[in-house]
């Protein structure tokens, strides 16, 4: 069993599901309808200690559906007080890791080598490890994906969103660039490490014809209804692209600091103190008017810095005290788009 949820009139609304296997093939089921507030369904009698509403059990009963109450602790514990579950939590971690899981089997080998989407291998590789460059996928052994294996398209989605919600913002374009392995589209070595340096038009049209195959694959969608339309399940991904664009604090950024390092060793100077950079000066460095800039929205601003920093950058031929002034520019002019964006 597991907790799901699903948008409706702008609110939460929780389920609990489970992932049966029908024809081959696992599909979920609802269970219990809990509305928004699973809370609603737990008791605390007092002290440190708390129980689930004896309607959760007599529904499941009804159902017929085996179940244990260990598992159904851990699909409400999110729901716990805060007070209750901090006081609670050491006692719980403690008893999980003396719980022996039985040995890795044939079959979640067979499962995992040979009906696991390699794109839920990509998503989980990135949440896990924070491998950008997927292109040793291959190398690491199924057991790794052990979670992964005998679970519902549904429940796979709500597991990955649970992960996804631990992401930093400015991971976001990384991670989807990562899963859906656009870098394998682009020869150029910085693809493996520096999207924000690639052609964007190139890279938009990509990561938009990669959706769409995505939404059309029918083994992913195996147990689950198919749309004509983009699957909601994929619509945050839109949302981590377009709407969160690739950062400069990153691969950019550690080059940046480089740049500055090594010009500070080699005339033996401590480090300059930083120099605020105006938004008109910075303007007049990524050659963009006041109007322009103005009108310019942060994923166009984005943009047009990965063009000037490709351009020049010293590693391709630029001058580093225009490369610095450039970055500097671009992290005036971006942080005062998020602050009035």
């Amino acid at each position: 069993m597991y907790m799901a949820y699903k948008k409706e009139k702008r609110q939460r609304h929780y389920y609990i599901r489970q992932s049966v296997l029908k024809d081959g093939v696992y599909e979920s089921r609802e269970l219990m309808d809990l509305g928004t507030d699973p809370s609603n369904y737990l008791v605390y009698p007092g002290g440190r200690s708390f129980y689930i509403h004896d309607q959760v059990e007599e529904h499941l009963d009804e159902l017929d559906i085996t179940w244990d109450y260990e598992e159904l602790e851990d699909i409400f514990w999110p729901f716990l007080r805060p007070d209750i579950r901090k006081s609670l939590d050491g006692f719980r971690q403690r008893e999980k890791r003396n719980i022996k899981r039985p040995e890795f089997s044939e079959e979640e080998d067979w499962y995992i080598r040979n009906r696991l989407h390699i794109v839920d291998k990509r998503r989980y590789n990135y949440l896990r490890l924070g491998e950008l460059d997927q292109s040793k996928l291959t190398r690491i052994p199924p057991k790794f994906y052990r979670p992964l294996a005998f679970k519902s398209r549904d429940e796979l989605e709500q597991l990955f969103m649970d992960m996804e919600s631990r992401l930093e913002v400015r991971e976001y374009s990384r991670y989807v660039y990562s899963f859906f392995y656009l870098r394998k589209f682009f020869d150029e070595i910085i693809a493996g490490q520096v999207p924000q340096a690639l052609n964007q038009e190139k890279l938009d049209t990509l990561f938009l014809e990669e959706i769409c195959r995505l939404n059309r694959d029918e083994t992913f969608w195996k147990g689950m209804q198919m749309r004509s339309w983009l699957h909601p399940y994929l619509t945050r991904y839109m949302i981590m692209y377009f709407d969160y664009p690739f950062g400069p604090d990153t691969y950019l950024q550690d080059m940046l600091r480089d740049l500055i390092a090594r010009k500070n060793r080699a005339f033996q100077m401590p480090p300059p103190a930083k120099q605020e950079v105006s938004t008109g000066e910075a303007g007049k460095i990524l050659g963009v008017t006041p109007e322009k800039l103005k009108s310019m929205s942060r994923r166009e601003l984005t943009r047009l810095y990965r063009l000037r920093a490709m351009k020049t950058h010293p590693d391709r031929g630029g001058d580093h005290e225009e490369f610095i002034r450039m970055s500097q520019a671009y992290q005036v002019l971006l942080s005062k788009k998020h602050r009035h964006q």
